[in-house]
C-alpha cells in the first residue's frame, strides 16, 4: 500500500489522486465521528433526574419524594458542573415550598443574571434537561442511579488522594489519612442505603 501524498509529484497527478481517499468516504467518517460526539440527555441519569424533578407536578411525581431527593442529595453528587447548578436551584425551590417547574427554575437563573453570553452553555444544558422526556414518577429511580454513580466516582477521588498522600505526607500521618477517607466512604455508603431503604 502506498502512503498518502498531499502534494503530487509533477507529472504524476493521476497516481497522487488515486492514493487519496474519496471525498465521500471522508464525509462519512466525519459524520460518524460527529454523531458519536452528540450528547443525548435522554440517556444521562443526571439529566433525567433533573427533568423528572422539574416536570414532577405535571407527570405523576410525588412531592414528598421530591423533598426527600432535595434533602438527601447535594450538588457534588452530579458529575456535570452545569447540572450541579441546576440541581442547586431546583433543590432550593423544593426546600422553600416554591414551584420548581422548568419555568420557575429558568426564572431563578434569569433573575440571577444568567441571561448573558457567559451562561449560554448553562441555558443550553437547561434546555436539554427540560426536553429529556423523563416522568416525574421516576425521579426516585434516577436519584438512586445518580447517588450510586457518585458513590462509585468518590472512590476514584479517594484513590488519587491516597496516591498523592503516599508521595507527599509524612509516614506518621498516612494511616490517619486513610482512616479519614474510610469514614467518609462509609458515610456515603450509609447515605445511599438509607435512601434506598425508604423507597
Amino acid at each position: 500500500m502506498k502512503p498518502l501524498r498531499s502534494v503530487p509529484t509533477p507529472g504524476d497527478d493521476d497516481n497522487a489522486r488515486a492514493d487519496l481517499a474519496p471525498v465521500e468516504s471522508v464525509s462519512e467518517v466525519q459524520a460518524v465521528i460527529a454523531h458519536e460526539r452528540v450528547y443525548d440527555p435522554a440517556t444521562d441519569p443526571e439529566a433525567l433526574l433533573l427533568c423528572a424533578l422539574m416536570w414532577s407536578a405535571q407527570t405523576g411525581g410525588v412531592p414528598t419524594e421530591d423533598q426527600r431527593i432535595a434533602e438527601t442529595m447535594t450538588a457534588d453528587d452530579f458529575d456535570d458542573v452545569l447540572y450541579r447548578r441546576v440541581f442547586t436551584v431546583a433543590a432550593d425551590l423544593v426546600a422553600a415550598g416554591d414551584p420548581y417547574d422548568p419555568a420557575s427554575v429558568t426564572a431563578v437563573f434569569i433573575r440571577s443574571g444568567s441571561g448573558g453570553a457567559k451562561d449560554a452553555p448553562l441555558r443550553r444544558r437547561l434546555n436539554e434537561v427540560i426536553t429529556a422526556g423523563a416522568s416525574g414518577a421516576a425521579a426516585t429511580h434516577y436519584a438512586d442511579i445518580v447517588l450510586s454513580q457518585a458513590y462509585r466516582r468518590s472512590y476514584r477521588t479517594v484513590a488519587a488522594s491516597i496516591v498523592q498522600a503516599a508521595e507527599e505526607l509524612p509516614e506518621e500521618y498516612l494511616f490517619d489519612h486513610l482512616v479519614e477517607y474510610g469514614r467518609a466512604q462509609r458515610a456515603l455508603w450509609q447515605r445511599l442505603n438509607a435512601f434506598r431503604g425508604k423507597q
